[in-house]
C-alpha cells in the first residue's frame, strides 16, 4: 500500500525560473525604495543645515549692522561671532567708499591686475569697462576674470560704491572699544560665512535704527568651496605691490 509520493518533484529542488525572477524583482525594488528614502534623508538634512546657517547668518548680519553703525576707527574689520552656529561665524567687513572706482580699476595696468589675481589682465579690463557704477554688483567685479585669487579678493579692492582713485588695501582689523563716531549713511560690505562654507554677503547701507541698523542693497547667500576666505594673506601679502600704484593713462 503506497502511503505517500515517492516520485521526485520536476525541478529537483530547486527555485523555478519564475520564482527566482519574481525574488529579483522584488528585491530590486526594496534596493530602489532603501535608496530613495536614503536620498530623501540627506536632502531633508541638507535642507536643515541651510535653513540653519540662514537663520544663524541672518542674526550675524544684524549684529555686523549694529556693530558698524556705532562706529570703528578701521574700513576694514575681521571678527568672529559665538552663538550663533555651532562653530562660530566669521564676518568680514569693508566700507565701500575707500575702494577703487569702477573708472579708475578700468585703467589699470597689466601688472596691477595680475597681483590682484587676474589671468587674464586685459580680459579684467575690458570687462570692467562696461561696467556701469548705478548698476553694477560685487559679483559682476568678481566676474571680470576667471582667477581664483581675482574672484576671492576683486571685491575688496574694487567697488561700484568706491569713490577712491588709486589703490589702496589695508589689512582687516578686529573691532575694538575707541569708536570714532556713528556711521549712519555709509555702505559697506559685510560677508558673513560659517566654518562649512555657507556664505551670506550683503551691500547695506548703515542707517542707524535700533529695530533695523541697515539697510540692504544688495544680497547674495550660498555655499561657497573657499570656506570663508576673507582674503586677509592675499592683500597683505600684495599691498606693498598695489599700494600707490598709478593706473595707465
Amino acid at each position: 500500500m503506497v502511503c505517500c509520493r515517492t516520485e521526485a518533484p520536476r525541478d529537483g529542488g530547486y527555485a523555478s525560473a519564475a520564482a527566482l525572477a519574481v525574488s529579483l524583482a522584488v528585491a530590486i525594488l526594496a534596493a530602489a525604495l532603501v535608496l530613495r528614502g536614503v536620498s530623501a534623508l540627506k536632502l531633508a538634512r541638507a535642507d536643515l543645515r541651510r535653513s540653519q546657517a540662514a537663520y544663524a547668518l541672518s542674526g550675524a548680519q544684524v549684529l555686523a549692522a549694529t556693530r558698524l553703525v556705532n562706529g570703528a576707527r578701521s574700513a576694514r574689520l575681521a571678527w568672529s561671532i559665538g552663538g550663533l552656529d555651532d562653530r562660530g561665524v566669521s564676518v568680514l567687513a569693508e566700507a565701500e567708499a575707500p575702494k577703487l572706482r569702477l573708472t579708475e580699476a578700468a585703467r589699470l595696468d597689466d601688472k596691477v591686475l595680475a597681483l590682484l589675481g587676474a589671468d587674464d589682465p586685459a580680459g579684467a579690463r575690458a570687462h570692467l569697462a562696461v561696467l556701469d557704477a548705478r548698476t553694477a554688483t560685487p559679483d559682476a567685479i568678481a566676474a571680470a576674470d576667471v582667477g581664483a585669487s581675482w574672484r576671492a579678493c576683486a571685491r575688496s579692492a574694487i567697488s561700484p560704491w568706491g569713490v577712491a582713485e588709486a589703490l589702496s588695501l589695508a589689512a582687516a582689523q578686529a573691532p575694538d572699544q575707541d569708536l570714532d563716531g556713528p556711521r549712519a549713511g555709509q555702505v559697506w560690505r559685510v560677508r558673513a560665512t560659517t566654518v562649512d562654507g555657507w556664505t551670506d554677503e550683503r551691500i547695506v547701507r548703515l542707517i542707524g535704527r535700533v529695530e533695523k541698523p541697515g539697510a540692504v542693497i544688495w544680497r547674495r547667500f550660498g555655499r561657497t568651496a573657499d570656506g570663508g576666505v576673507t582674503c586677509d594673506r592675499t592683500i597683505n601679502s600684495r599691498a606693498s605691490g598695489l599700494a600707490g600704484t598709478p593706473a595707465t593713462p
